[in-house]
């Protein structure tokens, strides 16, 4: 009797051992399954590309990290997840200054968090630049007496140094028209802050205003990416080119908008659609910009009457040639 009842318990536990494999078979099966559908489809490239689009596009100069692109991780409930690096230029450095986390859901929107790196407590490194409410009326800022303490700051920095600046534009200009007040001085621009009606048509209700302008959430003209018809990044650049021109640039920011708006959904979105549609009938002009360069350089830009509102981003030990 014993041994019946020993024998029927080892093949209970026999049974149960064969359908644990068997369950972990079939779910490495379908989870092979759903990553080579992923990758066969291109669908994970289409993600990263939704990504970086969309992260350096609507962040204030942060760049993506394009060298860790290989993998994306799909859950089960086929959702797609990746982390990343992001980074500025500072000088000819590209400086880690957070972590990206980003995911899509099955027929869901993109989210996405940036946990940024502040080496500083009390200081806000968003938002950086200003639009006057004079620029909204075509008009010139009469009185641009916003503090700029970063020119103060960069007196008392050695040379020695490469440090990332801000400011703002007294009136809104084309990139081009930026690129020419800066051919004279050995910085190089990195972003630039686009306006595409966010005060006088899309009437954002999330801006803030103070007595030296409006701080809004804005689309940033970066130098172009390139992308396959099968969303595989094949080509990017680090700084605008003065002598190649920014047309392409400028282009690229329209088609990358056109492309986000009509592939992706993700919030603000519509706010995206209203831009696009404004940047068309428009064109593209920019009320501020980011460059880099030797703080000795730096520090000669307060000479250019259209510049104002300068701030001091970060600083590094010289890498400049």
């Amino acid at each position: 009797m014993n041994r019946i009842t020993w024998r029927t318990r080892v093949k209970e536990l026999m049974n149960a051992l064969l359908a644990v494999l068997m369950v972990f078979l079939i779910y490495g099966l379908y989870y092979s399954a759903v990553y080579i559908y992923h990758e066969q489809f291109g669908l994970n490239d289409k993600f990263l590309r939704s990504v970086m689009t969309t992260v350096e596009l609507h962040e204030s100069g942060l760049m993506v990290d394009k060298r860790g692109l290989s993998s994306v991780e799909v859950t089960p409930f086929l959702t797609q997840k990746k982390t990343l690096k992001v980074y500025k230029d500072v000088g000819e450095w590209q400086l880690i200054v957070g972590e990206l986390h980003a995911k899509k859901r099955l027929w869901g929107e993109l989210t996405y968090s940036v946990e940024e790196q502040g080496p500083y407590l009390n200081r806000d490194e968003r938002d950086p630049y200003v639009l006057h409410s004079a620029l909204l009326e075509g008009g010139k800022i009469t009185d641009s007496s916003h503090p700029n303490g970063a020119m103060n700051q960069l007196e008392k920095l050695e040379d020695g140094n490469v440090a990332e600046l801000f400011f703002s534009l007294q009136t809104l200009k084309s990139p081009e028209q930026v690129l020419e007040l800066l051919s004279d001085y050995d910085v190089r621009a990195t972003n630039m802050a686009v306006y595409a009606g966010e005060l006088r048509e899309i009437k954002l209700g999330n801006y803030s205003s103070s007595s030296a302008g409006h701080t809004i959430p804005h689309l940033t003209l970066r130098p172009r990416h390139q992308f396959d018809d099968n969303h595989f990044l094949s080509a990017w650049h680090t700084f605008f080119s003065s002598e190649a021109g920014i047309s392409d640039d400028v282009q690229q920011l329209i088609a990358d908008v056109e492309w986000m708006t009509n592939n992706i959904k993700y919030n603000g979105v519509d706010e995206d659609a209203k831009r696009l549609a404004y940047l068309r009938k428009n064109g593209v002009q920019v009320y501020g910009a980011t460059v880099t360069g030797p703080v000795r350089e730096l520090e000669k830009l307060k000479e250019e009457s259209e510049f104002w509102g300068f701030r001091l981003g970060r600083i590094e030990v010289w890498n400049w040639s």
